[in-house]
């Protein structure tokens, strides 16, 4: 459901082109530039993943796929050096390297990620192909969805005021949960005392999900700035599709599941921690 709609969407905008004003016009030609870009890293990142067969690599590509086709879209453009582009494609670098290189800390010693290997053995001998669409053409469409603001945001040729400020402001909020909560993970994992527990302290007591709410936060700054741009309100219900998708699409539930199946004590955390929405954590009873 979640890809029809997606797909559905982003064919509108497309048709739209056609007949939209110059500057709509010209950040849909820039969106369906990056898209293209996303298909041809993605489909390359499939055959490496097939050869390798590790699918995982797909986590690993999936915030550099939409800041190579930001930086491609940037440079075909022109290369415009104003302090708002180049303070939106430094947050982005920022934000697609330090996650992309965790991800590969993490699943890179320790193989094929659980997820992807159970589709494998389900896949059967039609797996090489089928795991193209199953994976990463899924994944395409839907982060393809969630990069309109940025290419609203790639069209801002002047300073983008208060608009920017609340970006910034959403970018360092979305950091500092999505940083912090994945440091914070990383040093529970560490210890061997704490293996088969379930991790509530620090941001994590906050909600059960902070690099959810963290990366949420960071899509909604690029959201922020695209409104700095001509039409860039359009670009809004990507945001709120990424704020539903880290909620209530699969990237929550498909944890949760597993949680509850795995750790003794998650439904008690979940009793007490919201799920999503950060708040102050409150006194165990």
């Amino acid at each position: 459901m979640t890809l029809r709609w997606s797909a559905l969407f982003a064919l509108g905008l497309l048709m739209l082109k056609w007949v939209a004003p110059p500057d709509l016009a010209r950040a849909l030609h820039t969106w369906q530039g990056m898209g293209l870009s996303m298909l041809a890293v993605l489909s390359a990142v499939w055959f490496l993943g097939t050869v390798l067969r590790n699918h995982s690599l797909m986590d690993i590509a999936y915030p550099l796929a939409p800041w190579l086709a930001a930086v491609v879209a940037w440079w075909q453009a022109g290369g415009e050096r104003s302090n708002a582009l180049l303070l939106l494609l430094l947050a982005l670098s920022l934000w697609a390297w330090r996650l992309a290189i965790y991800l590969a800390l993490r699943y890179l010693p320790h193989g094929e990620e659980a997820r992807y290997a159970k589709w494998r053995a389900r896949g059967g001998a039609s797996w090489w192909w089928r795991s193209y669409f199953q994976i990463y053409l899924t994944q395409c469409i839907i982060v393809w969805v969630w990069c309109l603001p940025l290419a609203f945001a790639l069209q801002l040729r002047g300073e983008p005021g208060l608009w920017g400020a609340l970006a910034a402001a959403a970018w360092l909020i979305g950091q500092l949960f999505e940083v912090g909560g994945d440091w914070q993970m990383h040093r529970f994992r560490a210890d061997p005392s704490r293996k088969g527990q379930v991790m509530d302290s620090g941001l994590w007591a906050w909600c059960r999900h902070p690099n959810y709410f963290g990366e949420a936060m960071t899509w909604l700054a690029w959201g922020l700035l695209a409104l700095a741009a001509p039409m860039g309100w359009l670009a809004l219900p990507s945001v709120v599709f990424v704020f539903w998708f880290m909620n209530r699409g699969s990237a929550l539930s498909m944890t949760e599941r597993y949680m509850l199946k795995t750790k003794p004590g998650y439904a008690d955390y979940m009793a007490r921690t919201p799920a999503f929405f950060p708040r102050p954590p409150r006194a165990r009873s």
